[in-house]
């Protein structure tokens, strides 16, 4: 691991120099330290930000040796990133608003500190792998040539499947279609396969249907609010996508081995949470889904590194990009693809505004 000497420099040497640095400090007690000091920049705005780690967490980073103070290079790009990405979080939750406990969001899901709901429904995800766009999520309150796709998907859907629950169960369903442009990942046989989430569900219910399914472990882990149907329309097929938490019985292998969910590394990022697909007699996919929260960079990074592709087109990489996924095998964790989830909204000046006034 290579190393950076560290120079004592004051802030204002740090912002100008632009590397990072050591300041001398004394703690509560008098006693004198090494602060580890940095210079970040926020890429979206080019701000300049000038920051200082705490007395634990620079005594554990710094290198203290004969000729001076030394980091390792690798501690200080972790650092840059993990600041960019909760930066990069922050700015997307901006479109979200405080909801309204037993009208926008049902009591069981406020009680468990799901508060928020997106400013304005009407908006879709297009899902790009491979620098192309092959799906889209609509959400069911869109309104133009949007709305008629919705309505043909949903008519699709009752077609085959004529006993499903209302899909108008509150505004925030989505209703999805795969684009016939490229190969259709795993385990998934037709690209006429139309993709149903439920927000904010009722409890319930989904207990019922991960019983119906065989859903294993399922009484272990802590789900998302929302969960997905996938209907195949040429075969008359309905999988069953949970959507799950990184809680301990997700992540803790040495505490709950049977239910742990191997992952491959990920990038720096937030937010991780995984998806399982199940069909109706209870046969697990052998695909798993990790989504996560990261910069465009930071992914694009990654992927090269994994010799992976990396899933936006050029003119793409700077739009608001809510998600990023890979979807892999669960035995060998082969990572099958990379996905990005890019949020496009049918009200761009509403949004703006709300954003900015947050």
């Amino acid at each position: 691991m290579s190393e950076i000497k560290l120079k004592e420099e004051s802030m204002e040497d740090t912002l100008k120099n632009k590397v990072s640095g050591a300041r001398l400090d004394v703690d509560e007690n008098s006693n004198p330290f090494y602060r580890l000091t940095m210079y970040l920049k926020e890429p979206h705005t080019n701000i300049e930000y000038y920051m200082e780690l705490n007395k634990n967490d620079s005594k554990e980073l710094i290198i203290q040796k004969e000729d001076g103070n030394y980091v390792e290079e690798e501690n200080v790009k972790y650092l840059h990133q993990m600041w960019r990405v909760d930066l990069n979080s922050t700015r997307l939750l901006k479109v979200w608003k405080e909801g309204e406990k037993g009208i926008d969001i049902p009591e069981e899901w406020w009680d468990e500190g799901v508060t928020s709901v997106p400013f304005d429904t009407a908006m879709w995800d297009e899902v790009f792998v491979d620098k192309e766009k092959v799906k889209i999520d609509y959400n069911i309150t869109v309104v133009g040539n949007e709305a008629d796709r919705v309505t043909e998907l949903v008519t699709k859907i009752k077609e085959k499947f004529p006993n499903e629950k209302d899909f108008y169960v509150n505004d925030h369903t989505i209703i999805g279609e795969y684009l016939d442009n490229h190969t259709i990942r795993p385990p998934y046989k037709s690209h006429n396969t139309v993709t149903l989430y439920y927000m904010y569900y009722d409890k319930t219910e989904y207990k019922k249907l991960l019983e119906e399914y065989k859903v294993p472990h399922r009484d272990l882990y802590s789900y998302k609010f929302w969960y997905g149907h996938k209907y195949d329309i040429d075969s008359s097929k309905r999988l069953l996508k949970v959507v799950i938490q990184d809680s301990d019985a997700a992540s803790n292998y040495q505490k709950h081995p049977d239910s742990f969910i191997p992952r491959p590394q990920l990038p720096v990022c937030m937010d991780a949470y995984f998806a399982k697909i199940y069909s109706e007699d209870g046969t697990e996919a052998d695909e798993y889904d990790v989504f996560f929260s990261t910069t465009s960079d930071i992914m694009q990074e990654y992927c090269e590194k994994n010799n992976l592709k990396f899933p936006l087109p050029d003119n793409r990489i700077h739009d608001h990009v809510w998600v990023f996924g890979l979807v892999y095998d669960k035995n060998t964790l082969e990572i099958k693809q990379t996905k990005a989830y890019v949020k496009v909204v049918q009200n761009p000046e509403n949004w703006f505004a709300f954003a900015s006034s947050r």
